[in-house]
């Protein structure tokens, strides 16, 4: 690392995020208003009342800062201190995982993932890079001193409904598995918008690969065997559809994904995965039968029409339809059976459902839910569940009976209760299924 925060990766240099108190800003800020006041002072030649006042003001805030500046040095000694990079390792930020300014379209060039007609969705020229195409890297002191037996990596995804968000929301994540001696990523994606030429669900697929290679590569620079590399790979919400669909559908991943973390995550968009409980007591009961029974009871009831969804699905495969289009599918009331259009858009879009790929090889899931989502539901869950109990394949979920999408029940005891049993549960697949651990 050099002294001036960059440190070197390959011929590149990238940005190491300091590690200091937000109140240092504040600090400086103080500071330089003090000595303006100063100078101002000095130019009228005299102090008036007003200035004595700021004056004393901005002192007495020093002194605050000062004291506070004192107890955080106990804290930060104590071990309290919640900058991650400075007590447990070194966090390289906003590195591309572009190469020669593109993105590898591995769906035109490779017919295993998908087929061939999805892979025609886009062409190669439209995956230049563009501001989205980042990720953070954290790299923990105790991974760096034993690279032999190093435990494994994380990679997060944020949400944002596949428009919105951005990789810090997910640093709570990374840092905090990154205390726990994982590697740990986050990275950003294209949005589905315009703007992005070229964009689709299959590009992001693209830009997840691409990104893995990255980090292959450069924790590959940094000594580690990239023979042993493997990853678990999560989000939450749209991020946790991206992850369960990469991990479930990808089979060549440049570092084996290993199991997914989907929290509150999207598995299909057609309408009989969406149902919201309008009942707090109707999920006491989570497994199969009691979810049944709920929604025989009316306890869980569909939240969307059957239609409302064909926006998300046609921008899932780049817009190829467009508006009126879409609205001639919506209108008709047999859209399924008789609608040649909708048929022609599902026969690519049901290749974004992670669900549609679970067989006997899909890896281990482990989900978190809330009881009082109204925007994805438990139904997701269930759904999931039940195909991969036919295939046995292991799905565990962390129960938040008063949760919502956001999974923040915090003010409840069942709430706590979840988010701490979600903690336990990744650590637990992190010792179960990450080899190099044994």
């Amino acid at each position: 690392m050099n002294k001036d925060g960059y440190q070197k990766v390959g011929n590149k240099f990238f940005e190491i995020k300091p590690s200091w108190f937000k109140l240092k800003r504040i600090f400086y800020l103080l500071v330089f208003t003090f000595f303006a006041s100063i100078l101002l002072t000095k130019f009228k030649f005299h102090l008036n009342i007003f200035i004595c006042i700021i004056i004393s003001l901005i002192l007495t805030i020093l002194l605050i800062f000062l004291i506070m500046r004192a107890y955080f040095s106990v804290l930060k000694k104590a071990g309290y201190e919640e900058q991650w990079h400075d007590l447990y390792g070194t966090k390289l930020s906003n590195i591309p995982y572009f190469k020669n300014d593109t993105i590898i379209n591995t769906y035109k060039k490779n017919g295993d993932n998908y087929n061939e007609e999805i892979g025609n969705v886009n062409d190669g020229e439209d995956y230049l890079k563009n501001e989205r195409n980042y990720y953070d890297l954290f790299i923990p002191y105790s991974s760096l001193k034993r690279k032999e037996k190093y435990n494994g990596i994380m990679l997060f995804i944020h949400g944002g409904g596949w428009n919105h968000g951005d990789k810090n929301r997910i640093e709570h994540k990374s840092s905090r598995y990154a205390k726990f001696g994982y590697i740990t990523a986050q990275m950003n994606h294209t949005f589905l918008r315009k703007k992005y030429k070229g964009y689709s669900i299959f590009r992001i697929m693209d830009e997840i690969r691409a990104c893995l290679e990255n980090i292959k590569e450069n924790l590959k620079i940094e000594g580690f065997d990239d023979t042993k590399l493997e990853v678990a790979i999560g989000g939450m919400s749209s991020g946790a559809h991206l992850a369960s669909l990469y991990g479930y559908s990808f089979k060549n991943s440049p570092i084996p994904v290993k199991f997914v973390i989907n929290l509150s995550g999207v598995l299909s968009l057609e309408p009989e995965f969406w149902y919201k409980t309008i009942d707090d007591k109707a999920l006491d009961n989570i497994d199969v039968k009691g979810i049944d029974e709920a929604i025989r009871e009316n306890k869980i009831i569909k939240m969307r029409s059957d239609d409302s969804w064909l926006p998300f699905m046609n921008s899932f495969i780049g817009g190829k339809f467009s508006k009126e289009e879409i609205k001639e599918m919506s209108e008709n009331k047999k859209i399924k059976t008789e609608n040649e259009k909708y048929k022609e858009l599902f026969k690519i879009v049901k290749n974004t459902f992670p669900v549609n790929f679970v067989n006997s090889n899909t890896i281990p899931t482990l989900c978190q839910y809330g009881g009082m989502d109204g925007m994805v539901g438990i139904k997701q869950y269930y759904y999931l569940k039940k195909l991969s109990e036919k295939y046995g394949n292991r799905v565990e979920l962390v129960y938040m009976k008063y949760g919502g999408h956001l999974l923040d029940s915090y003010d409840t005891e069942d709430g706590m209760h979840s988010i701490r049993e979600m903690h336990y549960q990744i650590l637990n697949f992190a010792e179960t299924y990450f080899t190099n651990e044994k």
